[in-house]
């Protein structure tokens, strides 16, 4: 996989943060690329990690060290890997949204739930996916216990060219990583959920079905076009789409979806299926932009 921009990660010291950055190192070495381990203090924020005091040099020295803990948690993972441990005083969104303009991929926590001290997870994965300028990855669980377990790429596509982008950009990460493709396609009607009392609504439910079918066919077809020899499998679900791609992430290296699509997918980033996966997912999510 061709990356001209580095890989850059969230770091604030929670445990999210780190399972962010460890997974991130073994990115930027897949891709060949430098790593970026980025700490943002916003001065106004008093829910920073406790060895930060409130202000003047010995809270600079302390965020310089914590940038330089995440950045020995990189070469812990992957000792050859060229590191860059940086420091900047604005919130973590705009900076991860800053350093996205020269990166391949921001790669952020999913947060500590419940816990006020984790700033780069929750809002911050939301932000950062609404507004960057290229993909972002949002590190779920324990990547470490899977890292050398070969688990399919699956990708929720919608027809859209938004799920388009992200279906080609899945299907290159798992040809990179020698593995196969799941690919998802969700479709809902109100008849779905009411088949008993709805008997007339049948024929728009089947429609709807032969559709996604049809979605899926086409996803299939392009990627065996651009991708000769890859393993790749298909299946349609009767189901929203958040639960059905929460559902299709376990088991899986990382599931893929586009920034924004249409009907079930429609305004995912901002939306209640994004929140979702940040927040339920079992694997690495990646938004493609």
């Amino acid at each position: 996989m061709s990356s001209v921009g580095p890989v850059v990660v969230g770091y604030d010291g929670s445990p999210s943060a780190t399972s962010a950055v460890r997974w991130a190192a073994r990115e930027a070495r897949r891709r060949s690329a430098h790593l970026e381990v980025v700490f943002a203090r916003d001065a106004h924020d008093s829910h920073l990690e406790p060895s930060l005091p409130g202000g003047g040099d010995d809270a600079q020295a302390g965020a310089r060290a914590l940038a330089d803990r995440g950045r020995g948690k990189a070469l812990e993972v992957e000792p050859d890997l060229e590191v860059e441990a940086t420091v900047e005083y604005t919130t973590p969104a705009a900076t991860l949204v800053g350093a996205s303009l020269d990166a391949s991929v921001v790669v952020v926590g999913s947060g500590d739930h419940g816990r006020v001290r984790g700033e780069l997870g929750g809002s911050v994965a939301l932000a950062v996916a609404a507004h960057a300028h290229c993909p972002v990855v949002v590190v779920h669980g324990d990547v470490e216990a899977l890292r050398d377990v070969n688990l399919p790429v699956v990708v929720g596509v919608d027809g859209s060219a938004a799920s388009t982008d992200a279906l080609l950009h899945a299907a290159e990460v798992a040809v990179s990583r020698q593995a196969s493709l799941r690919v998802v396609v969700a479709w809902w009607t109100r008849a779905s959920a009411h088949l008993e009392s709805y008997v007339a609504a049948e024929f728009p439910r089947e429609r709807a079905e032969q559709g996604a079918e049809r979605q899926l066919a086409a996803a299939l077809a392009q990627v065996r076009e651009a991708f000769e020899g890859i393993e790749v499998e298909g299946q349609t679900v009767e189901a929203y789409p958040a639960p059905a791609l929460v559902r299709a992430s376990e088991g899986a290296e990382r599931l893929v979806v586009g920034s924004r699509g249409r009907g079930g997918f429609a305004a995912l980033v901002l939306g209640s299926v994004s929140h979702a996966l940040v927040r339920d997912a079992h694997c690495p999510v990646t938004i493609v932009r």
